[in-house]
């Protein structure tokens, strides 16, 4: 797998699983008046979810390469006459 390839891989990886760490620990907020929404978390805790998002997608990356490297995922084979 190219270092170009692997970027890309892992910039998909990290921007789908960032959906699904999200939600991760939100507590919504149950204040209830002018300019308080009720599905906003009280605390959101982005900078702790992003790295961990970061490190989640790293994890994805290297059992992906690993797999490609060992002959287990064949790109060529997948996308063969897909560009002529």
């Amino acid at each position: 797998m190219s270092f170009v390839s692997a970027i890309f891989i892992y910039f998909l990886i990290w921007w789908l699983t960032l959906f699904a760490v999200l939600p991760i620990g939100v507590e919504r907020n149950t204040d209830e008046g002018k300019g308080h929404d009720a599905g906003a978390p009280v605390v959101p805790d982005l900078k702790r979810k992003l790295i961990l998002n970061t490190v989640i997608s790293a994890v994805i990356l290297a059992i992906i390469w690993v797999l490609v490297e060992t002959g287990v995922i064949t790109w060529g084979e997948w996308f063969r006459g897909a560009i002529n």
